[in-house]
């Protein structure tokens, strides 16, 4: 008996997304799976953290060295360490 188009046979899965039909559809599909990849790669390596999470706790800690220093720069003045 004759098998489908695209070497599909009557008890394959019609669902199934190993059979490629065009080199376009390929090279979509590979550059999506480079993409889950490198965001996998990245996952692992940083702990999943984004820019925007380094700039937001950069300026936590800056805020907090802020408040520290404007908390004990008086007593640094009122001791004449500063003059």
């Amino acid at each position: 008996m004759a098998g489908y188009a695209n070497g599909r046979d009557a008890h394959d899965d019609p669902d199934r997304d190993d059979k490629i039909a065009s080199l376009d559809e390929a090279r979509q599909r590979a550059a999506s799976r480079a993409k889950v990849e490198r965001r996998a790669a990245r996952a692992r390596r940083y702990g999943s953290m984004t820019a925007r999470d380094w700039i937001v706790g950069a300026l936590i800690v800056a805020m907090a060295l802020g408040m520290v220093w404007h908390w004990f720069s008086p007593l640094v003045g009122a001791t004449g360490a500063t003059r």
